[in-house]
């Protein structure tokens, strides 16, 4: 019962669950994965017990993008989502707009879900302008239970991002590196617990 229990915080943990593309930190954003197709995080859930976590996104032309997400090696927990992109975000004009499918399958303690999201990029001005827009996300989600969620992503630096959400039950936050635009090195707290992880992007169009 207690791994079963620890199983569920885990896929609860993935399931609405790579950066700046189909999620913030846990909840969905209106924008698809791009120019890269692939991105692949691993990384570790801190806690008793400690948890290894895989997230896959794959970007299938320009709509549709499928999310894979594996909780624990040897007592796995994986998790299936689907987003598509209603309209493409134009920058400066019109946010993006994207509705999916959380946990296809079914495999969580919270079930197949459903969401809508919205975001929208506000450039970072200043006496140093930064190459990075501040970042609003915000959406709907239902299933079997249903809730509003809000999150932002704000640039300090070319290269380090703080990024802050309300997922409708709690607060998240992360601290995320981005030494080139292929890599990022991310530190968070998510649902109270330690998250470590890296992630690499692939295949740019």
């Amino acid at each position: 019962m207690r791994l079963q229990r620890w199983l569920a915080v885990g896929g609860a943990a993935t399931a609405i669950s790579v950066a700046s593309a189909d999620r913030l930190i846990e909840i969905p954003t209106g924008k698809l994965l791009y120019p890269e197709r692939m991105a692949i995080e691993a990384g570790v859930l801190a806690g008793a017990p400690e948890r290894e976590r895989v997230l896959v996104n794959f970007r299938i032309g320009n709509l549709w993008e499928v999310q894979g997400a594996r909780t624990g090696f040897d007592s796995r927990l994986e998790v299936y989502n689907l987003q598509y992109s209603l309209y493409p975000e134009i920058p400066g004009y019109a946010p993006g707009v994207s509705v999916g499918v959380v946990d296809a399958l079914n495999r969580t303690a919270q079930g197949r879900g459903y969401f809508v999201a919205i975001s929208y990029g506000i450039a970072a001005l200043g006496e140093t302008p930064l190459d990075h827009d501040l970042r609003v996300h915000l959406g709907f989600s239902g299933g079997q239970t249903s809730r509003f969620f809000l999150g932002f992503d704000v640039p300090l630096t070319n290269q380090l991002f703080l990024r802050a959400e309300h997922t409708g039950e709690q607060i998240n936050a992360a601290l995320a590196w981005r030494p080139n635009n292929l890599t990022e090195v991310r530190g968070a707290v998510i649902r109270g617990r330690t998250s470590w992880s890296i992630m690499i992007r692939l295949w740019a169009d």
